[in-house]
């Protein structure tokens, strides 16, 4: 599925517990090809763990200007 020519990225999904805990934002962080898959990994997660979370974004870190990036339109449009 992937080829060597991509490279694993750090991304960071931020989400909640639902709304009743809507104040308490966290981060699970992944290593992945894609937003998308690293999506489908926390979700995973959360469904593992039987959990509810409310995405609020996810984004991506990019290493030449040391910030994170938000991607969560592109997996909307996905």
């Amino acid at each position: 599925m992937h080829t060597t020519d991509k490279r694993l990225l750090e991304y960071r999904v931020l989400y909640n517990a639902g709304a009743e805990h809507s104040a308490i934002n966290n981060y699970h962080y992944y290593m992945a090809y894609s937003a998308s898959e690293a999506l489908e990994y926390h979700n995973s997660c959360v469904k593992k763990h039987k959990t509810d979370a409310q995405l609020i974004s996810i984004e991506s870190y990019n290493p030449y200007s040391e910030k994170w990036e938000d991607c969560t339109d592109h997996i909307i449009e996905e």
